[in-house]
């Protein structure tokens, strides 16, 4: 169980630096960020009428809020757990108040809002904290998508992509997605993004299916 945990929060925090779950090792580390310079470069300028930003959705990060006091209270053998996910919810919540998914012309990128500053414009998100460039990724490089564990009950989103240099796509997660038997039962190797579904999990599908992303 606290194996569980641990990995969802890791999955649930890549919206501060980037979407992609993959961990990747210390040797990797400066190549990554190097090769991904290159292949992945934020566009420059602000967000025009063209473009589509979603709305945020809090019921995955209130739901949780809401379950970790409940499961406090419940028998002791799972109080500790209750609190993680107390303290999780709330961290979703201020992330689900930040970050906003865009959709222009060529590419989904992730923007933030300034809960701050009192703009009322979106700002770069940094570099992906895995990989490296920015958290932006044109539409013609998605292999697949899907919702978990349903669209009408999204917990996590899940993309696949090829312009992540093809070097890192095994490492992490990759090492089972983009495998043998995967691919045996009809997967396309690319780099497999996660992050949790803080964003109108029906828009994003329809945004998905519009631009023409690819989906198994």
């Amino acid at each position: 169980m606290m194996r569980g945990s641990i990995l969802l929060l890791v999955l649930c925090a890549q919206p501060l630096h980037g979407l992609v779950a993959t961990v990747r090792s210390p040797q990797l580390a400066g190549r990554a960020v190097a090769n991904q310079k290159l292949h992945n470069v934020a566009r420059t300028g602000v967000i025009t009428a063209a473009d589509t930003v979603l709305e945020p959705d809090f019921r995955l990060a209130a739901a949780l809020a809401v379950l970790g006091p409940t499961l406090v209270l419940a028998p002791w053998i799972i109080q500790g757990v209750g609190g993680f996910f107390a303290l999780l919810g709330f961290f979703l919540i201020f992330q689900t108040l930040r970050i906003r998914f865009v959709f222009d012309d060529e590419a989904l990128e992730v923007k933030t809002k300034d809960l701050f500053g009192g703009g009322d414009g979106l700002g770069d998100t940094g570099e992906n904290f895995a990989v490296g460039g920015a958290n932006r990724w044109n539409y013609d490089s998605f292999v697949n998508w899907e919702f978990f564990p349903s669209v009408d009950l999204p917990v996590l989103v899940y993309f696949k992509e090829t312009q992540t240099p093809q070097d890192q796509w095994d490492v992490g997660p990759g090492q089972w997605a983009n495998g043998a038997d995967a691919l045996a039962k009809g997967a396309v190797k690319g780099q497999v993004h996660f992050f949790p579904c803080i964003t109108d999990a029906q828009k994003l599908k329809a945004q998905f299916q519009a631009k023409g992303c690819a989906k198994l």
